[in-house]
């Protein structure tokens, strides 16, 4: 059944989206490609080297798109594999020069087997605020189908390199979760919760005017990461870690 913070965030979604909405004229479309040497999600191994794919619309105050990542070697066993996420966001002016951010994903996983689910519904809700140049987005999520709550904090910071042409990106997440069904097919629901953080910088380089290469390093790791099936024990989460990992890849507009 859901819960009431579950019922809560799908009538601010229903709201936020059934509001009157400023879409452009003009739509701007973008396509990201990129090779990651390991994927991972919220402190998660999601397997080894991936080619990771963003394509997204974005026009007046409303965007989505579609986000994919295809395994190029073995998963492993605690990995859904394949995964093609679609996802729709609006971006709402509030007073103090901050913007909100509601959306949602609908994650999708063709080829999950036993212990995770085909597809999950998350409604999201963020608060976008510009401190001292500092770009700072406190978030929640709200999985209505793994009945998991997510509190997020990201941060991200720009250093310009003139005389390289470029700049250093800078940009960190740190997170906490609980999870009440987390896995599928186990006989027993199944918690999990846990502290994820990753910092990383990267390099964007211009190619055209519509077109950049990207390059970075991120470090990603978890903490007090446990899971609990049914009426057993509290078991160390195996999906979890800590790691460094490089992505290269290019974003073009059109």
């Amino acid at each position: 059944m859901p819960s009431r913070l579950s019922r809560c965030f799908a009538t601010l979604l229903l709201a936020a989206f059934s509001a009157g909405t400023a879409l452009a004229a003009d739509v701007a479309t973008s396509v990201s490609p990129a090779w990651v040497s390991t994927a991972v999600f919220r402190g998660q191994q999601r397997g080894g080297s991936a080619l990771q794919t963003v394509l997204e619309s974005v026009g007046g105050d409303l965007g989505g798109g579609i986000w994919t990542s295809l395994p190029l070697e073995s998963a492993g066993a605690f990995a859904p594999g394949t995964e093609a996420d679609l996802y729709l966001f609006r971006t709402m002016p509030v007073p103090g020069r901050l913007t909100l951010t509601p959306g949602a994903t609908l994650y999708t996983y063709p080829r999950a087997e036993t212990g995770f689910r085909r597809a999950t519904f998350e409604p999201s809700l963020a608060l976008n605020a510009t401190v001292a140049g500092m770009r700072l987005t406190p978030k929640i999520y709200q999985d209505l189908t793994l009945r998991a709550t997510t509190l997020e904090l990201g941060a991200a910071y720009a250093i310009a390199l003139p005389a390289l042409g470029t700049e250093l990106d800078w940009a960190g997440t740190a997170g906490t979760y609980l999870r009440r069904d987390d896995a599928a097919g186990l006989g027993a629901a199944t918690r999990a919760w846990g502290n994820y953080w990753q910092a990383g910088v990267s390099v964007p380089y211009q190619v055209t005017a519509r077109t950049r290469l990207l390059i970075g390093w991120t470090y990603a790791a978890a903490s007090g990461a446990t899971v609990k099936i049914g009426g057993g024990p509290r078991l160390a989460d195996p999906r979890t870690g800590s790691r460094g990992f490089v992505s290269v890849g290019f974003s073009s507009t059109f």
